[in-house]
């Protein structure tokens, strides 16, 4: 062989070590890109300041005052073809720091029927759709409000099994 051809095939890297090279170099760039455009990104958002952050994540829930747990419900709701659906149902509802565990337990009764009369005239679908789980709250809410239970801040639905 002449001296060139020589220098030609010992200047080529061998093509195993080529795609090994590439095979890091080429992840490594992508990933490099994405943290520098994220890190843009984050800076964007944080540059924006407190108003573009969600109305939801500024409201702060006050700690939980004295909760009184309703024994669960057991009932059948109607769906759109008149078909019935078993459905169990328990709540609890706090009240304000203030109120006295004493005087809560004696709402308990219109607690109950109030809860019981609301949840009968629930349909399927409202029972099911976790998008309206918050009206259902707000609604129990107010009515367990207009039997006496003023002090009553909110209301959990803390089992909820419709079949």
């Amino acid at each position: 062989m002449s001296d060139t051809e020589e220098k030609k095939t010992e200047e080529k890297p061998p093509k195993k070590v080529l795609s090994a090279i590439l095979a890091i170099v080429i992840p490594s760039l992508i990933a490099g890109a994405g943290a520098f455009g994220g890190a843009k990104l984050s800076a964007a958002h944080a540059a924006a300041g407190p108003s573009s952050a969600p109305e939801h994540a500024a409201v702060v829930a006050p700690p939980p005052g004295p909760t009184v747990s309703l024994e669960p419900f057991v009932l059948l709701t109607p769906d759109v073809t008149k078909r019935m659906h078993a459905m169990k149902v328990t709540l609890a509802i706090e009240f304000d720091e203030k109120a006295k565990e004493e005087t809560l337990k004696s709402f308990t009764p219109r607690i109950r029927d109030a809860a019981l009369a609301y949840l009968r005239g629930l349909s399927y679908e409202d029972a099911v759709d976790g998008e309206k789980s918050e009206r259902v709250r707000t609604d129990l809410l107010e009515r367990f409000r207009a039997v006496g239970a003023t002090a009553a801040n909110r209301v959990l639905i803390t089992d909820l099994v419709v079949q």
